[in-house]
């Protein structure tokens, strides 16, 4: 029965295949021959289109697209052109069913072909998006590349398009040396700098950057644990009675392990245990004022008041350090200077008894001289003497110990300073530290005045803020720094060299001379010097400190340049081995075997034949890697072609499908989560695959498919490069506002996307996203903060925004300069958003004014006039009014109630059918009423055009309409239509060789 039921199919199909073919006799040549001939037939054929040629059903089919074209225009009664011959009702209506039954056979016979999918390079964007995710690095590697072509659908992303020439693989290799150069080695592997790294000081800028800012991302702001646990502590009243510290500081962003002493500290606990005396007792009561219910903000200021008292109090309570005294040597010399630094590092979190004075002692003074900063020296000593003693001055009160109370006063200091420490971390020293009012931006320096070195000081961040995973991960960025940057030995180096001749008496500012024998960062030039200042040292009396502070800075100077060693030397391998899963990255699949033996063969070749240096050769592996077609092209293996059924279907490799699935979605590359399903081949369930795209839709990379996809079907892609606007007339039309333009279309759609809302909002939506200079060309309230702020504004309609029709962008777009265009801006809705095709207009077409301002008559009357031409008036008719709708917005989008010469703006229009309306809300009106489905076929279509990377074929119908039907069926949702393409035969499947070669593409409605 089953075989039966193929049999008559099939048959039947071959049956209407021979009526058709009968038809096409009786029918179609006679019309032609009669209609259509006399213009469209001969040597000279207008708008070269011979349709004498056909003379067959299969020469019709070879050439469908064109086919549309007739159906088109001779089902609209546009052709024949009036004033020609005209056919009957009934031999027009002949013609227009033949075409469309032979759509419909054609559609069904090879319903689900997978279509003849070339394989192309990486388009400009997808190439930039996917070094973008590859490297973590957003590097625009081909913006000077040529702008891509695109196919017949709109697109640049099919192998219609995008080929390959001598000058682009050029382009090619310069992009990927670029890519190379921002390339870095790490102890474990390589990674990318967001700047070059070829030289010393690129990699030291690198390492520093990254400590730096994983220091800024830590929450160590007071303020913000007094209010979690402001919050903790009110739970109940603000509808979270289950709340817990550890969630309150995970709702907040805040350490788990430091929100529980703060809370401690604030007398938050059965049994405190810190004495309520001094600052303790007056954050206390700070905390005991603030209400149990409030707007957040107020209680938010008067937590920062709380934060700015614990600030001030342990500035002015901090301990104090200098370098051991050792006569005959600097202050300054670094054995003696990194011992006061491991102080500092030791006692963040501890308080200074002296910073206190009792009730009957005198004022402070700033003394001339103060041996606590001796080792600051000079005029340094003596501007931080009174900078501290001006800081205490204005606490004096609340550093005023009452008679009888200091030991409870030392205890609750002690206590404050515990959970407070004077700084989780530093990141920045000046020369003439500890007074950092000078140097600003030298970042994580020692402060070793002329000299330059590095330090590390972070015990607090590291006992109070970070977890062991946060700890790991900031070890391991010191590390790097000490790998890439080698800070130490060039720290070490640069003493050697210009101070440590001072151990023989030449001076702060002289060095040693370089050993003969040996390197200086060997242990016996190393520990030799030591021995000089020991000498020195035990030879004036210097004390133990002194002495001890000598041992162990030498003895940590060489522990650590033989640790970097070792490193280094285990790292070689390393950077090797990590070659191969970066090639499987950029590859989007697994490497081979053979590959990977490639790979590292071209990296021996480098080193040994080349004479490159390790870093060299891995850079240049890197640019191999990334020349390699299995980067630059998106092709399925052709393993799988070779094991085809000849004439047959197969379906993509799961690889292959990842790759399509993802550069569909986020035009990149697979992520880790999708290529694990290829890897476990489940990638091609219908299940799993609706699962991944949901997740993909709702990721940050599908901002992707609303930049490449909507900004080609709505032609915006490049609208950032527009040059029309005369800036003299329109100087508000700044570079800053028309690149808010383009990003609105951008953000409207990529939330249509992302929270799955109705494709209908596209048109119907009351909302729009604007930031502040372009909320002020709207006319819309102020939005506050810089240009990267975007804010939803849900009320759009009353500034006549709402939806992408009235988007200054396409406003702006479809503008000549100094004049609207009612036929291009109602070109474009029809064209792009409607799909119609229309023709383009004939040749010689006179020109309307090129300014609004000198025109005699409004455009609205000038295409009046235009339209009197019969053979202008057909196609005008089905656009114009569109246009006309929008006389309310000027050339740049913006609203307006007059035109350049003054005249009032008129926006009635009488749309095709002969519907009457105003506005642009009765475009959407007429659209609602009469043209949605159009909205929802052309959409479809485009979707699915741009997903599959090629032109439609007849054998897409079936799937467009399953498209259609699917998104009405789901509420019109887009994840309704995106699920269709990537379950649909056309997209999880492909062409045999045998097919590929055999079946001729059959090119469906242009559009």
């Amino acid at each position: 029965m089953k075989c039966g039921g193929v049999f008559l199919c099939l048959l039947a199909g071959t049956v209407q295949a021979a009526t058709l073919e009968q038809d096409f006799d009786k029918t179609v040549k006679p019309f032609v021959a009669s209609y259509c001939g006399g213009c469209h037939g001969g040597k000279t054929p207008v708008a070269q289109f011979n349709m004498q040629r056909y003379g067959s059903m299969a020469s019709v089919v070879e050439d469908i697209g064109h086919w549309n074209l007739v159906l088109d225009r001779v089902a609209a009664k546009q052709m024949p052109p009036i004033g020609g011959k005209q056919p009957s009702e009934v031999e027009r209506q002949a013609l227009v069913d033949w075409i469309r039954a032979v759509r419909t056979t054609e559609a069904k016979k090879n319903a689900g072909d997978p279509g003849q999918v070339l394989a192309r390079r990486l388009s400009n964007a997808e190439y930039n998006y996917t070094v973008r995710d590859l490297t973590g690095i957003d590097m625009q590697p081909t913006k000077e590349f040529p702008v891509d072509p695109a196919n017949p659908a709109g697109f640049d992303n099919s192998g219609e398009s995008l080929n390959m020439s001598p000058a682009l693989l050029n382009k090619y290799l310069q992009a990927a040396r670029e890519v190379g150069n921002h390339m870095v080695l790490t102890p474990d592997g390589i990674a990318f700098s967001p700047h070059t790294m070829l030289v010393e000081t690129d990699r030291e800028k690198y390492a520093i950057q990254r400590v730096v800012d994983f220091y800024l991302r830590q929450p160590t702001d007071y303020s913000e644990y007094f209010l979690a646990a402001w919050k903790y502590k009110n739970r109940a009243a603000l509808g979270k009675p289950r709340m817990t510290l550890a969630s309150a500081a995970a709702e907040s962003k805040l350490s788990a392990k430091y929100l529980p002493m703060v809370w401690r500290i604030l007398g938050e606990t059965k049994d405190p245990a810190t004495v309520e005396a001094g600052p303790v007792k007056k954050l206390r009561t700070m905390w005991r004022a603030l209400p149990a219910q409030g707007n957040e903000e107020e209680i938010r200021k008067q937590c920062v008041a709380m934060r700015d008292y614990v600030v001030r109090m342990r500035k002015v309570t901090a301990m104090e350090f200098v370098s051991p005294i050792v006569r005959g040597l600097s202050s300054t010399s670094q054995p003696l200077m990194n011992y006061k630094f491991r102080q500092f590092n030791a006692s963040r979190r501890k308080f200074d008894p002296k910073a206190l004075r009792m009730e009957n002692d005198p004022p402070p003074e700033a003394p001339a001289n103060m041996p606590r900063y001796a080792g600051l020296g000079g005029e340094a000593a003596v501007r931080a003497a009174a900078l501290m003693v001006k800081a205490r001055a204005a606490d004096a009160v609340e550093l005023t110990v009452p008679a009888g109370q200091r030991e409870k006063w030392e205890a609750a200091f002690t206590a404050l300073a515990d959970v407070f420490p004077d700084n989780f971390f530093i990141k920045e020293r000046g020369r003439f530290f500890p007074d950092d009012s000078q140097d600003k931006g030298r970042l994580l320096s020692a402060g070793y005045h002329n000299v330059m070195g590095y330090w590390r000081d972070d015990t607090p961040l590291q006992e109070l803020i970070l977890d062991d995973a946060g700890k790991k991960e900031l070890d391991r960025l010191w590390l790097d720094f000490e790998y890439m940057g080698d800070y130490t030995m060039r720290t070490y180096v640069q003493y050697y060299f210009n101070q440590s001749g001072e151990v023989e008496g030449r001076g702060r500012e002289s060095g040693s001379f370089r050993p003969p024998d040996a390197e200086v960062a060997s242990p016996k030039v190393i520990f030799g010097l030591r021995d000089q200042y020991l000498a020195k040292a035990i030879s004036v009396d210097a004390g133990p400190v002194a002495l001890g502070a000598i041992r162990y800075h030498f003895q940590w100077v060489n522990d650590s340049l033989r640790a970097i060693e070792k490193v280094r030397l285990d790292s070689t391998p390393k950077h090797l081995d990590a070659l191969l899963p970066f090639a499987a990255k950029a590859w989007r699949r697994p490497v081979t075997a053979a590959e990977g033996a490639r790979i590292k063969e071209f990296y021996n070749t480098l080193r040994e034949k080349s004479a490159l240096t390790h870093e060299e050769a891995v850079r240049d592996s890197v640019v191999s890697i990334l020349m390699s077609p299995n980067f630059l092209y998106r092709v399925d293996p052709p393993q799988v072609l070779s094991r085809a059924p000849s004439g047959k279907t197969v379906p993509l490799s799961s690889y292959a499908l990842a790759n399509r699935i993802s550069y569909f979605i986020w035009s990149t590359m697979p992520d880790v989560e999708l290529l694990s399903h290829a890897a476990k081949g489940d990638l091609g369930r219908p299940e799993v695959l609706r699962a991944q795209v949901r997740r993909m839709l709702k990721d940050d990379r599908a901002k992707g498919l609303a930049t490449e996809f909507a900004g080609n079907w709505l032609e915006f892609r490049r609208f950032e490069d527009i040059s029309s606007v005369d800036r003299g007339r329109f100087p508000h039309f700044t570079n800053e506002l028309r690149s808010a333009m383009f990003e609105e279309p951008v953000r409207f759609i990529e939330d249509v996307i992302r929270s799955d809302r109705s494709v209908l909002d596209l048109l119907y939506g009351k909302h729009t996203f604007v930031n502040p200079v372009l909320a002020k060309h709207y006319g819309m309230p102020e939005v506050s903060g810089k240009n990267d702020h975007w804010v939803r504004v849900d009320d759009a309609a009353q500034y006549g925004r709402g939806g992408i029709l009235p988007m200054a962008a396409f406003l702006t777009l479809n503008a000549p300069g100094l004049r609207t265009s009612p036929v291009k801006r109602g070109y474009w809705v029809v064209r792009r958003v409607l799909g119609e095709t229309i023709p383009p207009p004939p040749p010689n077409v006179p020109e309307l004014p090129a300014d609004e301002s000198k025109a005699d008559l409004p455009l609205r009357d000038m295409l009046a006039k235009h339209r009197e031409n019969p053979a202008c008036a057909a196609c005008h008719a089905r656009f114009d009014s569109f246009g006309l709708a929008f006389e309310n917005y000027g050339p740049t989008g913006e609203k307006r109630t007059a035109d350049l010469g003054g005249r009032p703006v008129d926006t009635k229009a009488v749309f095709p059918g002969g519907t009457e309306g105003s506005g642009y809300e009765a475009v959407l009106s007429y659209i609602r009423e009469h043209r949605q489905k159009d909205y929802l076929d052309n959409l479809s279509r485009k979707l699915l055009a741009y997903s599959l990377s090629r032109s439609l074929l007849l054998s897409d119908e079936p799937a467009i309409e399953k498209m259609t039907a699917a998104v009405v069926a789901g509420g019109y949702k887009f994840s309704g239509l995106v699920e269709a393409i990537v379950t649909s035969p056309q997209f999880i499947n492909r062409r045999s060789e045998t097919l590929s070669s055999a079946v001729k593409p059959q090119v469906a409605r242009a559009n």
